[in-house]
């Protein structure tokens, strides 16, 4: 309400008071002077103690509604004019002021009317207005035992029974609206507060005391006049007094702000800070919250975080400031609301407190959190006397003792019956003593059994705390749970062993690279170091590209690179060098792979392939020396029938056709010419078989090795001693075994310049081959690289997986050796039998 409304309405109820009271002193209205007096008195109060409260709070509307009852209830007093009409209105309109005193009733502390109890604001004007102006139409007498009041202006009809109806509806309405009200203000006041309590309390008191007279009055009227005035006059004695009730109100909080010197007293006193607000703004359900500028959030006076929003629970906050910083919140009651003054009073009273207060209950929370982050923490964390106790230790040391049912089973317990076997014991205990009185620093592991029975490895760390003399007063013990690691290690060892082990094993070459072709540690298998000719040790941190040779380095660095980005490389052939500079070929790939750690790796797998390319290489030119040798043989043979048995048989058709012609004119001379011929026919036959048998001699088909070595040596131009089982063999080998002897002989009568020689044929010990053996006592130095026989024999020998070793020491003979596998064993045949 603005001053100059507020000055206006105590204008206006000046003069109607004014009028009211001379109304009242003027006028012959006999008995009910007193009441009407009470009447206007208790309007009066509501007056001065509605302009008084809406004065000093504006901006609650309490006391504009408390200033508006009581100018309605200045109407009251028209009952004591001597006019017709004036009186009549006073008592139509004499209960108009309950309308806005039920207004003001349900919206007391805050003026604003709930929206559930409009309905009883509303009920109750139906009342006042349509009960009265009912019993005025019916009763020439509204006001019962008044005969010298005036005449009822609106009187309609004069009928006693209507108007006693009439009289007892409005009553019973009456007293149906006023017990709703009655019991909506029970239950506020039930739910209400403490603080809101005692604000409310009075007012309500009052009120439901007026309530109560009135609602009796109306009911006991009917029966009896005398005691029903007497209710009237204690109803208006208790509206008289709910004004005051409210004057009571205002100075509460003005008697409240003059004990803030009360509040300073106390927290010198030492009164906890809560207790002290809480008594100075009568709020026993203050509670306190501060700013945590650390953490930029609120905690309650232990630390620990609030929620949002901060109030809950119907709650209100007021907060509180120091030096423009934001320290702490008042979380209050909603109705000290409406004493703002009040709590700002006693906040701004409290500041110094309140930033002590917000700075210890930042230091809890930073315990707290501290404490929380050790307790939550894995390591182990222990604080030990010097007499070695523990006097403190997080969850994970209780953990690791095995002792976290029962935490008092470790408070002062020795460090070392705690956490080293019974065996080692002593060898601690004289090592604490020994590090007394300093206690360096220390690091150690050891191993020990908990309480549970469970093996467990710490690794310790510790520290001394010193006081402000520097003398030890404490051992700051930290530890690490590593068992599970060493577990791991144990484990993981194994497991290296083993693929070292499976490595090693593996004829094949293996080596393991980072990205760059540096070899890892422990990255090459056994074959590959013998191989090369190093250690793995010596291998581990050098780079792979020093074992390959420089023309394929590039390559092979391509092909690392490849597999390292996760693209396994198709096998190839490189040469890698050894340590004393040979060459080794070798077909290798590389497989990206992953190693413990997960680091990227390269997985080389290699064969050495060296003796499979010399073999393949051997095996080529074996080929093409079979091809020439067999391109030389067709040749020979071709030159022999030319020059020999063509030559013949061409001589022969030509004696022939001479024969022919001759036979019919000189017969004699014929007869000589065939005679001739017959002879060279002769001649070209031996030279024929001569021939044949260079090829393949037909007593080695029909009689076997045997028979067939002694007709070769038949032509031999010096002794030849024959040695040769009489089974028979099959005819490769046999025929193998032939020109080895053969072959061998001619090359003695070549180049030995030898007196004698000896052919040999047997078995292996083991029975798997058959070796022929030639010997001779010549000049020796034969070398098969100088010619074509011996490469040839050892091309047939190989063609049959033989072995062919020559020694010819110079000076010393020659000793030709073949070994011929054997498939099968022969069975001995007579001679002359075919195979």
């Amino acid at each position: 309400m603005t001053r100059r409304r507020l000055a206006a309405a105590v204008a206006l109820g000046a003069v109607l008071y004014a009028g009211a009271f001379a109304l009242v002193f003027t006028d012959d209205i006999g008995e009910r002077r007193t009441l009407v007096v009470l009447v206007v008195a208790a309007g009066l109060i509501f007056t001065v103690t509605g302009a008084v409260a809406a004065a000093r709070r504006p901006d609650n509307p309490t006391g504009g509604q408390m200033l508006v009852v009581g100018l309605l209830w200045s109407l009251g007093s028209l009952q004591a004019a001597d006019g017709s009409l004036a009186f009549t209105l006073g008592f139509v309109f004499g209960a108009l002021a309950f309308v806005p005193f039920t207004w003001l009733i349900l919206s007391y502390p805050t003026g604003h009317l709930p929206r559930d109890d409009r309905w009883i604001v509303g009920a109750v004007a139906a009342m006042v207005v349509l009960g009265p102006l009912a019993v005025a139409l019916f009763d020439p007498t509204p006001v019962p035992s008044c005969d010298g009041c005036p005449a009822n202006a609106l009187l309609i009809a004069d009928d006693p029974g209507v108007a006693r109806a009439v009289r007892m509806i409005y009553a019973l309405g009456a007293a149906a609206v006023a017990t709703a009200l009655f019991v909506r203000l029970v239950r506020r006041y039930r739910a209400a507060t403490p603080p809101l309590r005692r604000v409310v309390g009075p007012v309500y008191l009052f009120t439901l005391e007026a309530l109560a007279a009135l609602v009796v009055s109306s009911v006991v009227r009917t029966f009896s006049e005398s005691a029903s005035l007497w209710l009237e006059h204690l109803a208006l004695a208790s509206l008289a007094l709910m004004p005051i009730a409210f004057l009571i109100g205002v100075l509460r909080t003005r008697l409240a702000r003059a004990g803030i010197a009360d509040l300073a007293i106390a927290l010198g006193r030492g009164t906890p800070l809560r207790d002290a607000l809480a008594d100075a703004l009568g709020d026993p359900s203050l509670e306190l919250a501060y700013w945590s500028t650390e953490r930029q959030a609120w905690v309650d006076s232990d630390g620990h975080a609030l929620g949002e929003p901060l109030a809950q629970g119907g709650q209100a906050a007021t907060f509180v400031e120091h030096g423009g910083r934001r320290v702490a919140a008042l979380l209050h009651d909603p109705s000290l609301a409406d004493q703002r003054n009040l709590v700002d009073a006693v906040a701004a009273t409290a500041s110094l407190a309140f930033e002590k207060e917000r700075l210890q209950a930042e230091v809890r929370a930073q315990y707290r959190f501290l404490e929380t982050v050790i307790n939550t923490a894995p390591s182990l964390l222990s604080v030990v006397d010097t007499e070695g106790r523990l006097r403190n230790f997080n969850r994970a040391v209780e953990i690791a003792s095995g002792r976290d049912d029962d935490r008092s089973r470790l408070e002062g317990a020795y460090f070392w019956d705690v956490f080293i076997d019974p065996d080692e014991r002593d060898a601690m205990v004289e090592r604490f003593r020994r590090a007394a009185p300093d206690f360096p620093a220390a690091e150690y592991e050891n191993a020990f059994t908990d309480a549970r029975g469970k093996e467990r490895v710490i690794a310790w760390r510790s520290a001394p705390l010193v006081d402000e003399s520097g003398a030890v007063v404490r051992i700051i013990a930290g530890g690490i749970d590593i068992t599970d690691r060493k577990r791991r290690e144990v484990e993981l060892q194994r497991q290296r062993d083993f693929a070292n082990t499976v490595a090693d094993a593996i004829p094949s070459f293996i080596v393991i690279t980072d990205h760059d072709a540096t070899v890892v540690p422990w990255g090459a298998n056994r074959a590959f170091c013998e191989a090369i000719g190093c250690t793995a040790d010596e291998l581990s941190g050098r780079s792979f590209l020093e074992s390959v040779a420089r023309d394929d380095e590039f390559a092979t660095r391509m092909a690392i690179a490849g597999a390292a980005n996760g693209v396994p490389q198709a096998e190839r052939e490189t040469r890698w060098m050894t340590r004393d500079g040979r060459e080794l070929t070798v077909a290798w790939t590389a497989t990206p792979i992953l190693d413990q750690c997960g680091l990227a790796r390269v997985l080389i797998c290699g064969v050495d392939v060296s003796e499979r390319k010399r073999q393949e290489e051997e095996l080529r030119a074996s080929r093409a020396r079979i091809v020439d040798a067999t391109d030389a043989a067709r040749r020979r043979l071709e030159r022999n029938l030319h020059d020999g048995a063509q030559q013949r048989l061409a001589a022969l058709a030509l004696s022939l056709r001479l024969a022919e012609a001759r036979i019919e004119t000189d017969v004699t001379e014929a007869t000589e010419i065939l005679t001739r011929a017959r002879e060279e026919l002769a001649r070209a036959l031996e030279e024929l078989r001569e021939l044949a048998r260079g090829l393949h001699p037909n007593v080695l088909t029909d009689r076997g090795l045997g028979p067939a070595l002694e007709a070769l040596v038949l032509r031999s131009t010096f002794p030849v001693d024959v040695d040769v089982p009489p089974e028979r063999l099959p005819p490769a080998i046999e025929a193998a075994a032939y020109y080895v002897a053969a072959e061998a002989l001619a090359n003695v009568a070549k180049y030995a310049h030898a007196t004698s020689a000896r052919v040999e044929v047997f078995e292996s010990e083991d029975g798997a081959e058959l070796v022929v053996q030639v010997s001779d006592d010549g000049v020796g130095g034969a070398d098969p690289t100088r010619g074509t026989g011996l490469r040839g024999l050892e091309d047939r020998v190989e063609s049959l997986d033989g072995r062919l070793a020559i020694a010819s020491p110079p000076g010393g003979g020659t000793r030709l050796r073949a070994s011929i596998p054997l498939a099968r064993r022969a069975v001995p045949l007579s001679p002359g039998t075919p195979p």
